[in-house]
């Protein structure tokens, strides 16, 4: 029972987030709340024990006074305290921590927050039986839907503002933190339980066989007189015809000296009272658990967020980025060509946040992009090619850089060096289906086969 003691006196304190420690024994307990100590009627530093006759401490045990003052305390504390975890975050601090950036800078940030909550619930449990009480409190921490670990331990704690809580969310987390509170308390329910149970059924055993010898008092050996009538009955079923009289007479003799037990109020009456008896051994070896919300806490803390403005060489980009400073993370940033996390940020040229392998410089302009701009490639020499520096070939429909990109000397339209021939005359470049036979048997371009036929005619003109 002692441990139970302290353990409850200590859990009490560390919820008072009051300063507690052991020495040699000795709980010695600081920094109490004022509301406490006007109730105890004593001033902290505190220095309790729960072993008798240690010197220099107050003793702890079942009644004492200090345990009634913390009843007392914890039953007027059934309310709902709002606090607000507060946090100076330097968002470039927490930024270069997870980010470095390679090719561009961040121009402008602008900090934002939104409100994140969680609730805690003390419950205080009081374990009834056998005329006796204990009790233990326990703390459920709900975020989220779900339970967490909870410790305030260490941060700065302000206080909330009312406006700044759901009603519901706060009803939703309860509804889970008694739940959970169930399955906590299961074990010691059991442990009490099963060690009631083993005392009940001692108790039961002693109860009969207490109205089992008064029956054996007011009727004889009621018992062995009804085991010999049951004998000499069997006899009889079974005897020869010469014996069955004096059998009959043996068992009008036990049926006489019996006395009829069922008849007399006598017996009655002791069998109530036995099962009277019975019963309420059984209630006061029963167990009640009483649960009771000795205080709600909704504590809520800003998450974060930071929206940048990247700015490269040739190109800017707005991206968010969220911080918990609860849980110190922030979200990390993906190249949006792979997917994967980005440690080393790069800005391409179109806006698009990469990591270093999917970066890439174009072959004709040399700016950097990523996978998803860097889908076109020549198709004569190979290289890369951005959407700015793709040309596209009237004739085969095929991308080419700058280089394989010529004029057709005929039509005027853009084609790539595979869909063009050199005209053997004019040495411009031409589609082939451009192309004919010259009067020499050479093949030219319609250009200069006009101006060979242009020429024949001036000359037959001028001849005559």
């Amino acid at each position: 029972m002692s441990n139970q003691i302290e353990k409850f006196v200590m859990g009490f304190f560390e919820n008072l987030k009051c300063g507690v420690s052991l020495e040699d024994g000795v709980l010695v307990v600081e920094n109490v709340p004022k509301a406490f100590e006007d109730l105890y009627g004593k001033v902290a530093p505190y220095r309790f024990c729960f072993v008798a006759g240690m010197k220099n401490c107050e003793f702890v045990g079942k009644g004492s006074v200090l345990l009634a003052a913390m009843t007392k305390f914890l039953k007027g504390a059934g309310k709902t305290t709002l606090l607000k975890i507060d946090f100076d975050v330097d968002p470039m601090k927490e930024i270069d921590k997870v980010l470095s950036l390679k090719n561009c800078e961040i121009d402008s940030l602008v900090k934002k927050y939104k409100n994140s909550f969680f609730s805690r619930f003390t419950f205080m449990t009081t374990f009834r039986y056998l005329n006796e009480a204990e009790q233990i409190v326990n703390e459920v921490y709900v975020h989220d839907g779900k339970v967490v670990d909870g410790d305030l331990s260490g941060y700065k704690v302000l206080e909330g503002e009312s406006d700044a809580v759901s009603e519901d969310s706060v009803k939703r987390d309860y509804d889970i933190a008694k739940d959970v509170l169930k399955g906590v308390l299961e074990a010691k329910t059991a442990e009490i339980g099963e060690s009631l149970g083993e005392k009940a059924g001692v108790e039961i055993e002693r109860i009969r066989a207490h109205y089992e010898n008064l029956m054996g008092e007011l009727g004889g050996d009621l018992a062995g007189a009804l085991k010999k009538i049951k004998e000499v009955e069997l006899e009889l079923r079974n005897a020869e015809d010469e014996d069955r009289d004096v059998l009959r007479a043996r068992l009008e003799r036990l049926r006489k000296g019996l006395v009829k037990i069922g008849d007399d109020e006598a017996r009655d009456k002791i069998l109530k009272e036995q099962e009277f008896t019975i019963k309420d051994a059984m209630h006061k070896h029963s167990l009640n658990i009483d649960n009771k919300l000795v205080n709600t806490t909704v504590i809520y803390y800003p998450v974060f967020s930071f929206n940048l403005f990247l700015k490269g060489d040739s190109s800017g980009r707005f991206v968010e980025m969220n911080y918990d400073p609860l849980t110190k993370t922030l979200n990390k940033l993906v190249c949006e060509s792979c997917g994967k996390d980005i440690v080393r940020l790069n800005l391409c040229s179109a806006g698009h946040i990469s990591c270093d392998d999917c970066l890439e410089k174009c072959g004709e302009c040399g700016k950097g992009f990523c996978g998803k701009c860097l889908k076109r490639s020549c198709s004569s020499c190979g290289k890369l090619l951005c959407k700015g520096c793709a040309k596209m070939c009237m004739g085969c429909g095929k991308h080419v850089c700058g280089n394989h990109m010529r004029r057709d000397c005929v039509s005027g339209d853009d084609r790539c060096v595979s869909c063009l021939r050199a005209c053997l005359r004019c040495h411009g470049l031409s589609s082939p289906k451009y192309f004919g036979e010259a009067l020499d048997g050479s093949k030219v371009c319609q250009k200069c086969l006009g101006a060979e036929k242009r020429g024949n005619v001036l000359k037959d003109v001028f001849r005559d």
